[in-house]
C-alpha cells in the first residue's frame, strides 16, 4: 500500500485538473464525481491553485474539506495572465458555448494548453499556499509540489526552501515537484528535502526509467500521471477498456510506483478506472 495513501484507501488518485473548467465538469456533476469517487475508495486527490480559476480546489473544499481519511495534493507556481484573468467573469458564459459548439471547445482546449508564466519566489508562494489553503478548507496540504519547475529554479533553491518553510509552520504535510522533463526530475532529487515526484508516464516512454529507480534508493514516493496518454491514445487502443486497464494495473503493481492518477470527468470512467485498481490489488494478493 502506497505510504501517500490512508489505510483502506484505493491505490488510484483522481486528477482534477478540469474539475469546474469550462471544458470539464461543473455544479452538481463535479460534487457528483466527487462523491462517487469518495464512495469507490478514492481517497488521493490532486489539483493545483490555477486549475479552473481555482474552482477545482473549491469543489474539493466543499465535498471533501477537512476531513482527515483523505489526501489532498495541490501545487503552485503558475499563475494566470492578465489575458486569461480577464476572461475569468465570462467562464460561465463560455462554458454555455462549449456545450453548443465543437469549435468552441477546441479553442478553449488550445488556449489551456498553451503554457502559463510562472514565479519561484517565496512570496509568490507563500501566498499561493495560503490561497489554496483558503479554498480547500484545510488546515494543512497534504502533499504541495512545486508545478512544472525548470530545472534551474530547483537548483537555485528558494522555491524549495519556502515550501520547506511553510512545511515547519504546519501549513504543509510533504513536499515536492510535479515535473515535465528528465533533467528537472534529477535537480528534485538532489534536494533532499523533496519527498514526492509527480512525473509523466506514457505508455512506451521509458525516459525516467533512471529517475524511478534513483527515487526508489531515496525513498521518494513518485506519482504517475498522464499514464492513459490522453483520450487519442485510449481512443486509438484495439480494445480501449483493455487498454485502460493494462496500464493501471501495470502502475498499481509497479514497485516503483506510489500511486497513478486518472483524470476524468465522466462518472463511468471513474468507476471503470475503480475497478480495475481493486482487480490489480487483488491479483497482487493471491
Amino acid at each position: 500500500m502506497s505510504s501517500l495513501l490512508p489505510h483502506g484507501g484505493l491505490p488510484l488518485g483522481l486528477g482534477c485538473s478540469r474539475l469546474g473548467s469550462v471544458n470539464g465538469t461543473t455544479g452538481n456533476e463535479a460534487r457528483q464525481l466527487l462523491a462517487a469517487a469518495l464512495e469507490e475508495g478514492i481517497r488521493f486527490f490532486d489539483t493545483s491553485s490555477i486549475y479552473a480559476q481555482g474552482d477545482s480546489e473549491r469543489y474539493l473544499g466543499e465535498i471533501i474539506g477537512n476531513r482527515s481519511d483523505c489526501v489532498i495534493c495541490s501545487k503552485g507556481g503558475k499563475y494566470l495572465p492578465l489575458a486569461k484573468r480577464v476572461l475569468v467573469p465570462a467562464k460561465y458564459l463560455l462554458r454555455g458555448l462549449t456545450r453548443l459548439s465543437s469549435g468552441a471547445r477546441q479553442g478553449v482546449a488550445k488556449a489551456r494548453d498553451r503554457p502559463m508564466p510562472t514565479r519561484w519566489d517565496a512570496a509568490f508562494l507563500t501566498e499561493a499556499i495560503d490561497g489554496s489553503l483558503r479554498r480547500l478548507k484545510r488546515d494543512r496540504i497534504d502533499v504541495y509540489l512545486l508545478h512544472s519547475p525548470p530545472a534551474e529554479a530547483l537548483r537555485r533553491g528558494e522555491a524549495v526552501e519556502a515550501l520547506a518553510r511553510a512545511q515547519a509552520a504546519g501549513k504543509l504535510g510533504l513536499i515536492g515537484a510535479s515535473i515535465d522533463d528528465v533533467e528537472a526530475a534529477h535537480a528534485a532529487l538532489e534536494d533532499r528535502r523533496i519527498a514526492v515526484l509527480q512525473v509523466p508516464l506514457r505508455r512506451g516512454d521509458d525516459s525516467y526509467a533512471e529517475v524511478l529507480a534513483r527515487a526508489a534508493t531515496q525513498n521518494v514516493s513518485i506519482v504517475a500521471r498522464e499514464i492513459l496518454g490522453g483520450q487519442a491514445a485510449i481512443a486509438g487502443a484495439v480494445d480501449p477498456a483493455a487498454f485502460v486497464e493494462a496500464r493501471i494495473s501495470e502502475m498499481i503493481r509497479s514497485p516503483l510506483i506510489a500511486l497513478p492518477l486518472v483524470g476524468t470527468t465522466k462518472l463511468v470512467n471513474l468507476r471503470s478506472a475503480a475497478r480495475f485498481a481493486r482487480k490489480a490489488m487483488q491479483a497482487d494478493s493471491e
